[in-house]
């Protein structure tokens, strides 16, 4: 006859306290074994260590296993919700000292069915699905508020813009999240630019066509002219030389013009020295200062904008040209004749210029602006008591010791 062991059997009342409480607090049956698998409660002792799941713990792990229970109830109909109740669930949990099996605690319960469940747990699954369902409908309005409704605006804009409605290009009041707020931004900014651009482009070709009238009117008139055969030689070669200046003047206009496209292409450079920077003009004195001073400028677009400007020195009587890099302003000073008070303002207008007569485009400063776009800057006529000064302001970030 198996029994158990005589300091196992010592324990056996409290265990089956133990049990007790056990069973009421959780409804699991619980055995304790030995280290032979022997039931410690039973009056005559039988051995569960043929059990896989006992058999399993004896050996150190811990073994489970579900079995059908054999006087369970069975259906016909197709699987029911509560059809798991015919199921009992085994484990055993190892109880080791010293590095060695002394016994086995041996558990098992059936499955409460899912009806029975759901009535006891009736009032917790009602709070679970009212959180729920508040959750969602937070977590809806949250989106349609940051992102949906963000989204919606920026879509209105673009077809806003479509249609040519380019009143209501500012910034939109909510964005949402940071991404979708730098999207917006990027879209307006955009949007911006580019009714700009048209504008411009409308304002450049106005200007354009007013500019070529002239001297297309006149060569045509001048040819007109030439085709008479009794034109005496003096009128001939002065209707020849109209022909050329017009046509030389159409010549420049064009190329200001080309070179305004190309240069608003150009992205900005690697800054240079000033000293490499100023123009060939003889009889035109230049003062730079300081002597070694680097601007902000690549080489190529540096040369461009001292030239234009130096040629309006020249061309308003000028024969000194002094250049001053203070901070992050660059002045450019002449002695020539200035400007008038009402000229100041539109100097840097397209196609306007003091000097028609003599030629003159009113293209240069445009050109010397479409460059300093590509800086974030511009330039801007100062009143200055004698000559002509422009003043040309460039941004912090675009100073030489803060390029990287």
């Amino acid at each position: 006859m198996l029994t158990p062991g005589p300091r196992h059997l010592a324990i056996t009342t409290d265990l089956e306290l133990l049990s007790n409480r056990a069973r009421r607090t959780t409804l699991s049956n619980v055995l304790f074994l030995d280290h032979k698998g022997l039931d410690l409660h039973a009056d005559t002792p039988g051995s569960f260590a043929e059990l896989t799941e006992v058999n399993e713990a004896l050996n150190g792990g811990i073994g489970a296993v579900l079995r059908w229970r054999s006087g369970a109830e069975t259906s016909s109909s197709f699987i029911r919700l509560n059809r798991g109740t015919g199921f009992r669930v085994f484990v055993a949990y190892p109880v080791i000292s010293e590095n060695r099996v002394i016994g086995v605690v041996y558990l098992s319960r059936t499955p409460d069915e899912l009806g029975a469940y759901l009535s006891e747990e009736w009032l917790s699954i009602i709070v679970v699905a009212a959180v729920t369902a508040i959750g969602a409908a937070v977590l809806g309005a949250l989106l349609v508020r940051q992102v949906s409704r963000p989204i919606m605006d920026l879509r209105n804009r673009a077809r806003a813009l479509a249609r040519g409605d380019l009143e209501n290009l500012d910034h939109l009041h909510r964005y949402g999240t940071r991404e979708l707020a730098q999207l917006g931004d990027a879209v307006v900014s955009m949007a911006k630019t580019l009714s700009e651009r048209s504008t411009e482009i409308s304002t450049y070709t106005t200007h354009v066509t007013h500019e070529l009238k002239a001297p297309v009117t006149a060569i045509i008139s001048a040819s007109e002219l030439l085709e008479e055969s009794s034109l005496p030689d003096a009128s001939r070669r002065q209707l020849l030389q109209t022909l050329k200046v017009q046509g030389q003047r159409m010549e420049k206009l064009l190329n200001q013009l080309r070179d305004i496209t190309r240069l608003r292409q150009q992205m900005r450079g690697t800054p240079a020295k000033l000293a490499d920077m100023l123009p060939d003009s003889p009889g035109l004195r230049i003062i730079t200062t300081p002597v070694d001073a680097i601007l902000p400028l690549s080489l190529i677009h540096g040369q461009t904008v001292f030239a234009h400007l130096a040629q309006n020195a020249v061309g308003h009587g000028a024969d000194q040209f002094r250049i001053v890099w203070r901070d992050n302003v660059l002045e450019i000073q002449d002695n020539g004749e200035g400007f008038q008070d009402k000229d100041m303002k539109r100097l840097t207008e397209p196609f306007y210029t003091t000097r028609r007569d003599n030629g003159g485009t009113g293209l240069g400063l445009s050109v010397v602006n479409a460059i300093l776009e590509r800086y974030d800057t511009q330039i801007e006529a100062v009143p200055s008591p004698g000559g002509a000064l422009f003043r040309i302001a460039f941004p912090i970030d675009g100073l030489p010791e803060n390029r990287t």
